[in-house]
C-alpha cells in the first residue's frame, strides 16, 4: 500500500524564503570553489561585539541553560521596557513584551493571532520577503500597495486609503525599510495614523528590526509613540542587524496586553521560550549604551561608507536608477518589484568593489539585448 504524501494545501500554498534559497545556493557554490560573491542577506560581517558574547559565555559558565519564562526573563523584558522608554518615546510593562527567537518568530506570531480568515493585511511593497508568505499561512489575504522609486518608495497616503475595507485588519510598517533603506518620516507616519484611526480594525505590526541602522538626517519614529496609536500597535524589534547578533536569534514583540499574551499563547505550543543564552547575552547588548553606544555606532559608520561608495557606481553606471537609502543580491520580484534587485551593503568595501565590477560586466554584456534606461 502507498503511503500518501499528501501535504497540507496551507503550506502548498507559500514558498520557501528566496533570501534564504539564494544564501544557501551561495553557499553551495563556495564550498564547491566557484568564485561567488553573495549580497543577499542582510546580515553583519562584524563579529557580535565582545561584551555580549562574553554574557552568553557567563549564562553558560553560571548554568543559565534551562528553559525560561514563557514570554522571557523578566530581568531582559525589564531592559527592553527601559530602552522602548528611552529610546522610542513608548510605556509598556514587562507583561506588555515577549521575547521569541528572532524577530521573525515574533511577526508571525503577531499575524496568527489578530489575523482571522479572510482578513486582509496590507503590505506596501517592495516589502520584506517573509511578509506575503506568513499572511498566507494566517489564513489572512495579502493586499499589496506598490510604491514608487519617485517617492522613495514610501507609502502613500491617498493610496493606502483607498485599499482599506471592512476586512483590512493588519497594515504592515517597515521602517527603516528592509528591502528599499527608506525611512519614513515623522510627517508621513501622521499622515498614516490619521487614516488608521478611522478604520477600528485596524492595527498595525511596525517592523522596526533597522531602527539604528539609519543615517542623518533621517530619523526614526515609532508608530507607536504617535498620538492614539499604542493600543493599535504591535512593535517588532530585535538584536540581529543593530548588534550583529543574527545566528543569536533573538527579538521581541511589544503592544497592548491581551494581543501579546495571545502571542504568549502560540510560543508556547511552538518554542515555549526564546534561547535562555541568547537572553543573558541580549541584557548585555542592551547595557550598551543609547542605540548600542561606540560599538554600534562604529558598525554604522562603516555601513554608510559602504552604501555612499554603491550609491556613486551606480550614479556613475549608465542605465541604472537607484534609490538612496537611508539604512543598510536578491531579485526584486521576492520583494514584490521585479523591475529591481536587493543588495546588501553588509560586506567590506574591497568585496563590494569585486562584486561591483562583476555587475558592471553582466550589465555590459546584457546591454545589447536589452534597454537599461
Amino acid at each position: 500500500m502507498e503511503v500518501d504524501t499528501c501535504t497540507s494545501p496551507r503550506v502548498n500554498n507559500v514558498s520557501t524564503s528566496r533570501t534564504s534559497v539564494i544564501m544557501d545556493n551561495a553557499k553551495a557554490l563556495a564550498q564547491a570553489g566557484v568564485p561567488i560573491i553573495s549580497l543577499c542577506a542582510g546580515e553583519p560581517d562584524f563579529d557580535t561585539p565582545t561584551a555580549i558574547t562574553q554574557g552568553g559565555v557567563k549564562a553558560i559558565m553560571e548554568g543559565h541553560t534551562r528553559y525560561t519564562p514563557n514570554a522571557g526573563t523578566l530581568q531582559l523584558r525589564t531592559a527592553i521596557c527601559r530602552k522602548l522608554q528611552e529610546e522610542n518615546e513608548i510605556v509598556y510593562s514587562p507583561d506588555e513584551v515577549l521575547v521569541s527567537n528572532g524577530a521573525k518568530q515574533s511577526i508571525f506570531q503577531a499575524m496568527l493571532a489578530v489575523c482571522s480568515p479572510g482578513d486582509e493585511v496590507i503590505i506596501p511593497a517592495p516589502y520584506w520577503v517573509s511578509y506575503l508568505d506568513m499572511a498566507k499561512l494566517a489564513d489572512a489575504t495579502p493586499v499589496i500597495l506598490k510604491s514608487l522609486m519617485s517617492d522613495n518608495f514610501l507609502l502613500n497616503p491617498d493610496h493606502l486609503k483607498s485599499k482599506l475595507s471592512a476586512k483590512s485588519r493588519l497594515l504592515i510598517l517597515c521602517s527603516p525599510s528592509n528591502p528599499t533603506g527608506s525611512v519614513y518620516p515623522r510627517e508621513l507616519l501622521t499622515q498614516i495614523a490619521k487614516i488608521v484611526a478611522s478604520h477600528p480594525r485596524l492595527l498595525v505590526l511596525s517592523d522596526e528590526i533597522y531602527e539604528h541602522i539609519i543615517y542623518a538626517p533621517a530619523m526614526h519614529t515609532s508608530f507607536a509613540s504617535l498620538p492614539d496609536m499604542w493600543e493599535r500597535t504591535l512593535t517588532v524589534n530585535g538584536f540581529s542587524k543593530a548588534f550583529a547578533m543574527t545566528g543569536w536569534r533573538l527579538g521581541y514583540l511589544a503592544g497592548p496586553k491581551h494581543f501579546v499574551t495571545t502571542c504568549a499563547k502560540i510560543q508556547s505550543q511552538l518554542s515555549l521560550c526564546a534561547n535562555s543564552i541568547s537572553q543573558s547575552a541580549g541584557e548585555s547588548a542592551l547595557r550598551m549604551g543609547k542605540a548600542g553606544g561606540e560599538v554600534v555606532e562604529t558598525m554604522v559608520t562603516a555601513y554608510r561608507e559602504r552604501r555612499d561608495f554603491l550609491l556613486q557606481f551606480f550614479k556613475d553606471l549608465q542605465g541604472v536608477k537607484v534609490s538612496h537609502p537611508q539604512v543598510a543580491l536578491v531579485p526584486g520580484e521576492a520583494f514584490g518589484d521585479d523591475s529591481c534587485i536587493r543588495i546588501s551593503y553588509a560586506s567590506s568595501i574591497p568585496t563590494l568593489q569585486d562584486a561591483m565590477q562583476r555587475i558592471k560586466k553582466a550589465l555590459l554584456q546584457l546591454k545589447p539585448l536589452i534597454s537599461l534606461a
